[in-house]
């Protein structure tokens, strides 16, 4: 799904970095490699790679992955031979040797319908060590639930394309399915030449599968995980209705 806009997601997600420092944290106590479960274009895979920490990053979008090895392409031969990239699928897939954390970074689990989280976790516990970590990192379901099912479209953001040097505007539009605790987004891309000339749209449609607290605990436990916390940030704050994320540590 991320293909059609891989060439914007790092304009998309320019200034998100508020999660890096805890992630660093969780590398630091961890005593073995990590794996990077939707990687995307390499924003927090290089980060920890550049620190000197051994990651494989999964996709399964080939667009994204793409761009994550051009980026890998212009590091230093030390931060390029600390990091293995795969294309593969997060609720099926099979790698060579285990990690001592697992990442499912900044929203990247709302991907998947609750059926494939199920098998997700359950992959990523074959593949973590004994006393491995995991990882998960969601906006807050509760404020998800919220969203005004109005469908109409709003203006989201305005960046440049630094390739292009086109300006681009990032609109969406939203859909509620309460009862399947679905979120379907379309997000539309205008890009304007610089010189003038006719608007580039792009198109992508999402669907958010979002689950609640005591959802997630009950998946975790299933698969074999043991909650150590939940936070409602980065800063280690506990969880409450009003906070900014749904942050879950788990070992096993």
């Amino acid at each position: 799904m991320y293909d059609t806009i891989a060439h914007y997601y790092d304009c998309i997600h320019a200034e998100l970095t508020a999660d890096l420092p805890t992630i660093h944290q969780l590398a630091n106590q961890a005593n073995g490699p990590i794996l990077d479960c939707g990687c995307g274009t390499g924003r927090v895979l290089l980060s920890l790679a550049r620190a000197g920490f051994t990651v494989t990053g999964i996709d399964n979008s080939e667009a994204m992955l793409a761009r994550a090895q051009d980026k890998l392409a212009q590091e230093a031969s030390e931060v390029r031979a600390r990091v293995t990239l795969v294309q593969a699928d997060m609720a099926d897939f099979a790698l060579d040797g285990h990690f001592a954390l697992a990442l499912i970074p900044y929203n990247t689990l709302f991907h998947l319908p609750s059926t494939q989280v199920t098998q997700a976790l359950a992959r990523l516990r074959h593949h973590l060590l004994a006393g491995g970590r995991l990882f998960i990192d969601l906006a807050n379901p509760l404020a998800i639930a919220q969203t005004p099912d109005d469908r109409l479209l709003t203006l989201e953001q305005t960046f440049t394309d630094p390739l292009a040097g086109h300006t681009v505007l990032q609109l969406a539009s939203n859909r509620l399915d309460d009862e399947a605790q679905t979120l379907h987004i379309i997000w539309i891309y205008d890009a304007t030449p610089v010189n003038g000339g006719p608007i580039h749209r792009t198109i992508s449609q999402f669907k958010y599968h979002y689950l609640y607290p005591h959802q997630l605990e009950l998946l975790l436990h299933q698969t074999g995980f043991q909650l150590e916390t939940m936070w409602g940030n980065y800063d280690g704050s506990p969880f409450n209705e009003e906070s900014e994320r749904l942050i879950l540590i788990a070992n096993i």
